[in-house]
């Protein structure tokens, strides 16, 4: 019967904390935008960084995956802006924009770069043509025309017939929540803010002003 207890207040504590952690909440919006989309969603979202001399400096990028234990991933070259940022500062932000369901979400946290052996895991799941477009830009200098790409592309496309390698270029990145703010507009009404808080490896979310 003791033992009987001791599972059943455990399992009480899992769920409550399970509910506690923002990215729960973050993924159910996630899954009530998708509801209300139409075709496929993809989980967009702008991401601030600050370049070495204090210039802040966003651009979109997609989510591809959210999880408690190891926060939102995603990808990107290592010749871009953010990754040259992330190499001097792992402090970055992330806001989402839901349309369908007139939600937003900010995180704030620190960003570290994942092994390379799970890039190339994430790398053999893209399409082709994904590849060999990443692969056709080396993120570096003017471009003289586009013309060049289409040149670039299709020498890839006559060089790997087949199997496309990941090149060192191909990085992702985590980054993990320490601040998350959820903010839902109402219509001809207040909107609704919480922020989920993390402090000493336990979470606080609490309502606040709009």
């Amino acid at each position: 019967m003791k033992k009987l207890i001791l599972i059943f207040l455990s399992l009480v504590v899992t769920l409550f904390a399970k509910e506690q952690h923002p990215t729960v909440r973050v993924n159910q919006w996630f899954k009530q935008e998708k509801e209300k989309s139409i075709g496929s969603m993809h989980k967009f979202a702008t991401l601030a960084t600050v370049s070495p001399d204090g210039r802040p400096h966003t651009r979109m990028i997609e989510i591809v995956g959210l999880s408690r234990e190891r926060g939102a991933l995603f990808f990107t070259h290592k010749n871009t802006e953010k990754a040259q940022h992330l190499s001097q500062s792992p402090n970055a932000a992330l806001n989402i924009w839901l349309p369908n369901t007139l939600r937003q979400i900010s995180i704030d946290g620190a960003v570290t770069q994942i092994p390379a052996t799970e890039a190339e895991r994430a790398w053999k799941r893209m399409p082709r043509f994904m590849k060999v477009t990443f692969m056709a830009s080396d993120h570096t200098g003017e471009l003289e025309s586009i013309e060049l790409l289409n040149e670039r592309r299709e020498k890839l496309e006559r060089l790997y017939p087949k199997e496309i390698p990941m090149p060192d270029a191909f990085i992702g990145y985590r980054l993990m929540p320490k601040r998350v703010i959820f903010y839902e507009i109402q219509p001809r009404n207040f909107p609704i803010k919480h922020v989920a808080h993390l402090d000493h490896d336990e979470w606080t979310i609490s309502q606040v002003e709009p």
